[in-house]
């Protein structure tokens, strides 16, 4: 089972990395990265190309602004737009004691 597990996460890096140019100049995301899929605000077991945006928008708002809709899907992996308002904040350095 992990085998297959590590087959999906490699395939999904291959595609995402495939796709990385195409996506910025396309969609309106701040990052992308390969993780588990959220559904119903839990994590699941699944594994999906993460797009990470300020705020999610409605259909319509897409359409007035000129973007497009990010896929549910890329080449058989699924997507996930997790909303990060503000942005993602470096971390301070924490020393261990």
């Amino acid at each position: 089972m992990a085998t297959k597990a590590n087959d999906t996460l490699e395939k999904a890096k291959k595609v995402l990395e495939k796709h990385r140019d195409k996506i910025r100049s396309k969609y309106s995301v701040k990052q992308m990265g390969v993780g588990y899929k959220i559904e119903g605000g839990k994590i699941t077991d699944k594994i999906a190309i993460i797009f990470y945006v300020d705020k999610k928008i409605s259909q319509d708002e897409l359409v007035s602004k000129g973007l497009t809709s990010i896929p549910k899907e890329i080449e058989g992996i699924p997507t996930d737009v997790v909303e990060i308002p503000g942005g993602f904040k470096l971390r301070k350095n924490v020393e261990n004691k």
